[in-house]
């Protein structure tokens, strides 16, 4: 770790001294590779969010979002960015806030290119201090063998829950009744055998939260986490894990992560999923492998069957898949049994496809109300074994076009509310229960860009043909596109298309 630079961003909205500080200043020197700059606070967040840097250094007050707003939004999309201020506003109210912000430093201007220096390798130690105390230590022992023997053995234990809990008690796990547990498996993309003493640094991170020990497994680490008051706040702190395992074990890595459940004899059942759910991901980040399906499942012995259909048709071969429907739909099949089916794929192709398409698919196979059709069984199991074929068939058309199935719905959402001032990617990872920095890593890499730039993409197209229709002022255009400042709005339009609104509606729009 000590060779690799922190990245950072400078955001300052006076140009002399930004253009002082980004080339004057010795980064690689301090520990730092500069990778951009802004002179407002929306051009910093767009580049927060594309280059994903570990340091942001910015002035508090600047143009359409402030730094104390900046600090506050950037940490949603990486949780471990640092922030430090540059502010020539030293009063109490200022300061305040810089604190109530966690900010690394707050510097005041005027500040010499000496002080900042020294200011830089200061806020380096502190960044190299963060992350040494996530780092593994030389240990004598493991105390991980009886986690790994409840994770991994694949033959039911004759063991009690009681007796389960003593060897979980005896490797520091401690928790009382009722509990939730989850298991995570971290992948590293490669081939390379981890370290034992890797397992440490996935500990290091989730026991400020949670009850839980981690073993290596070959290019794997597996964790069981335990917790007395539920998992609400998981995936801020699985963000942070990715971002600090990535950076101490030098490889990308993808966090795969269980359903929850409530008792310790399904922990093998728990770990299977992790396993699926790290390797149907996407690519690297967090997935869980509920999010790969439409809903959580009630907790009870069939769960991982459940969880295997889901995976066979989202991303499984057909031959499996047809195998799991001949057995599944089989004529001692109840119709009960056939309705949960039912229920599971039409869940699986609604959160993926969208209500439209999954309506068309029930219409073409007449399943949009089994229960009042008075279907024949056997006329009814086919049916659900037709919709189940088509239903993988049309999900991997989807994967062929080289679209995340997340991302389509993104943008599908961007398409139909860019209108809406409130939409952002916080607004809408909440929305499609997945953390901002997931969300984010999903739009580079499928759509092509960050969701910030497709949001405005998407406001100045529509602004550009509301501007040349000629029918509206140009403050019923900015609210028609999701700003409600002209001013704001006007600044995006220009940035965007080169010319002002006025200007392209007077036809001066150049070689727009």
């Amino acid at each position: 770790m000590k060779d690799q630079l922190f990245t950072i961003i400078v955001a300052d909205d006076e140009v002399e001294l930004r253009d002082a500080v980004c080339g004057m200043i010795r980064w690689e020197e301090l520990g730092f590779r500069l990778v951009g700059s802004a002179d407002n606070g929306l051009d910093a967040l767009q580049l927060v969010e594309q280059l994903q840097p570990d340091l942001l250094l910015t002035d508090i007050q600047m143009p359409f979002i402030t730094g104390t707003a900046l600090a506050r939004q950037v940490r949603e999309l990486q949780p471990l960015i640092q922030v430090a201020f540059l502010s020539g506003y030293d009063d109490f109210e200022y300061a305040q806030s810089a604190i109530e912000s966690d900010v690394i430093a707050y510097l005041l201007k005027p500040i010499s290119l000496a002080e900042l220096t020294q200011a830089l390798r200061d806020i380096h130690k502190k960044m190299e201090g963060r992350f040494r105390a996530f780092a593994p230590k030389e240990t004598t022992g493991d105390l991980s063998l009886a986690v790994s023997t409840l994770l991994l053995d694949p033959f039911p234990w004759p063991v009690s829950e009681a007796g389960r809990r003593l060897l979980l008690e005896n490797c520091g796990m401690l928790f009382t009744e009722p509990f939730e547990l989850m298991v995570l498996c971290l992948s590293v993309d490669s081939a390379q055998v981890l370290p034992q003493n890797a397992a440490q640094i996935v500990d290091n991170v989730l026991r400020r939260s949670y009850s839980c020990s981690s073993f290596v497994s070959g290019p794997r680490i597996l964790s069981l986490l335990v917790s007395e008051n539920g998992f609400e706040r998981l995936d801020d702190t699985l963000d942070e894990l990715y971002y600090v395992a990535k950076r101490l074990l030098n490889a990308e890595c993808t966090l795969g992560i269980s359903r929850r459940f409530d008792r310790l004899e399904r922990c093998g059942a728990a770990c299977r999923e992790a396993v699926d759910a790290a390797r149907l991901a996407d690519g690297p980040g967090v997935q869980h492998i509920s999010r790969l399906q439409a809903a959580e499942m009630p907790l009870h012995d069939e769960r991982y069957q459940a969880a295997q259909f889901d995976r066979l048709l989202f991303s499984g071969d057909r031959k499996e898949l047809e195998s799991f429907l001949s057995s599944a739909l089989g004529t001692s099949a109840n119709e009960m049994a056939v309705m949960q089916l039912l229920v599971a794929a039409q869940g699986v192709l609604r959160s993926t496809l969208g209500d439209a398409e999954c309506l068309r698919l029930l219409t073409r196979f007449g399943l949009t109300d089994p229960l009042r059709a008075g279907l024949d069984p056997a006329v009814f199991r086919s049916r659900v074994y037709g919709l189940c074929l088509a239903g993988q068939d049309r999900l991997s058309q989807n994967k062929q076009a080289g679209m995340s199935l997340l991302v389509d719905r993104t943008l599908r959402i961007i398409e139909t509310r860019y209108m809406d001032e409130e939409l952002s990617l916080n607004s809408v990872s909440e929305e499609l229960h997945v953390s901002p920095n997931y969300l984010s890593a999903n739009m580079k890499k499928y759509a092509g860009d960050t969701f910030i730039n497709l949001l405005i993409q998407k406001r100045m197209e529509a602004a550009k043909a509301l501007i040349q229709m000629k029918t509206l002022k140009i403050g019923e255009v900015a609210q028609r596109c999701g700003y409600s400042d002209q001013h704001y709005f006007s600044f995006c339009f220009k940035k965007y298309y080169g010319v002002s609104p006025a200007k392209m509606r007077r036809g001066e729009e150049g070689a727009v």
